[in-house]
């Protein structure tokens, strides 16, 4: 029989939605340009959390695990994100599958066009630049916004009707992934929009398109890589053909550069300054890494033991000698905001480094959880409503009882803002 905690975290590794947060609503008041977006609690948490404090009619009740299996396989399908352009427009996914859009009208804030596809459905929005690419259930994908960043789809429109299962966006471009492994890219041709050149190598066996901001890189089934796009941010990957002709099975990428993972533990990294900026720390990339993680401009490798690995931006997280010491062993997963790294330990300490407005800083969550189920505390930028106090050290703060144990998952749930959820239920939150 499964425990409450092995059946929620199924639950979340399918889950649409982000972190332990959804969008129930977003509402416009006085015809404001930026509305109310009305978050409450991921529905997984609350009925967990139910569940747990009720332990006891649960223990002498009837616990029926198919039952509850399907319950949190339900609730784990509600979509919610908001996803912005860099031109000013906004697209919030509501609980219901609908998509509700503001801002420049013509980088996406306007979705009148394709609105009747948009009451419901919809799976997950991804944006470039200037538009949107909204995947719905069934596998259809919708765009809207600016034609010069794939906000006009019009010529790859009947391989977008049906079957896609992945979209994914450079800042110019958008690639699509469909049931077969086939990739459709449209958006502008010099950055990942045109395929063509290598059209008849990712025609099928594609797992999954990975982008900088520039290019994109395909992993195939048999472990290969192929490139396109911008040639200096990743798409030419010539130089490090040989090693990407096999045995991948994970690309990571940054604004500018891919980092891949091969099956014997080596990492391989290409695009601008890949050489330079990974020189530091290459003889530690050899062999040996379990996984590969990165901000908008910085990596983290896991060695074998949870040993830590970083280069890149120092203040993005490629500098981690801050917490090197918490980071020499022990460490179980790794996991980013845009510019901040957060890792777990084995004994269920949280470690941070990074930009301190991105989640970098842990140290200034105030007070003590109390021991109510799911209780929700939350530090920010001042000009957010909080504290920008700039220690990064995190066994100086208050809450240091708090991440220094007990913590079961961390999650990345914006570009700024971390949150960690502890045994039974409660809930730590913590970034700009």
């Amino acid at each position: 029989m499964m425990t409450i905690e092995e059946l929620l975290n199924d639950a979340h590794k399918s889950a649409r939605h982000k972190g332990f947060g959804i969008i129930g609503n977003v509402i416009f008041q006085n015809g404001k340009p930026k509305p109310d977006v009305i978050r409450r609690k991921c529905p997984c948490i609350v009925l967990s959390q139910a569940l747990i404090e009720n332990i006891a009619n649960m223990l002498f009740g009837d616990f029926n695990e198919p039952m509850l299996r399907l319950v949190f396989e339900e609730l784990a399908a509600v979509p919610s994100d908001v996803v912005s352009t860099s031109y000013g427009a906004f697209v919030a996914v509501i609980s219901s599958g609908r998509v509700v859009t503001w801002g420049r009208a013509g980088y996406g804030g306007d979705s009148s066009a394709v609105a009747e596809q948009l009451v419901s459905g919809v799976v997950r929005v991804v944006a470039t630049q200037g538009a949107f690419a909204a995947l719905k259930e069934g596998g259809r994908v919708e765009t809207w916004g600016s034609p010069r960043n794939g906000g006009d789809s019009s010529q790859v429109a009947g391989e977008l009707a049906s079957g896609v299962v992945e979209v994914v966006a450079t800042s110019w471009a958008f690639a699509a992934v469909t049931e077969g492994g086939r990739v459709v890219t449209w958006g502008d041709a010099r950055w990942g929009g045109d395929s063509s050149a290598v059209a008849g190598e990712v025609a099928s066996g594609v797992v999954r398109v990975v982008a900088t901001d520039y290019a994109f890189a395909a992993v195939m089934e048999c472990g290969r890589v192929v490139t396109w796009g911008g040639a200096e941010c990743g798409g030419d990957s010539r130089r490090v053909a040989g090693e990407l002709a096999s045995g991948v099975v994970k690309v990571v990428a940054r604004r500018y550069m891919f980092a891949a993972l091969t099956d014997g533990g080596r990492v391989v990294t290409w695009g601008v300054r890949a050489g330079r900026d990974s020189s530091a720390v290459e003889g530690r990339l050899e062999s040996g890494v379990v996984d590969v993680v990165s901000t908008a401009h910085a990596f983290a490798a896991v060695i074998s033991g949870g040993r830590v690995v970083t280069w890149g931006e120092a203040g993005s997280g490629g500098d981690s000698s801050e917490v090197a010491g918490a980071l020499a062993s022990g460490v179980v997963r790794v996991v980013a905001t845009g510019s901040a790294f957060a890792a777990l330990t084995e004994g269920g300490r949280v470690v941070t480094w990074g930009n301190p407005h991105c989640g970098g800083d842990s140290s200034r969550v105030a007070g003590v959880l109390s021991g109510m189920f799911g209780y929700m505390m939350m530090w920010k930028r001042a000009e957010y409503g909080g504290d920008a106090w700039n220690s990064w050290d995190i066994s100086r703060g208050r809450v240091a009882t708090e991440l220094g144990s007990g913590v079961v998952e961390v999650v990345a749930v914006s570009y700024k803002r971390f949150v960690a959820r502890k045994k039974y239920g409660q809930i730590i939150e913590w970034g700009g």
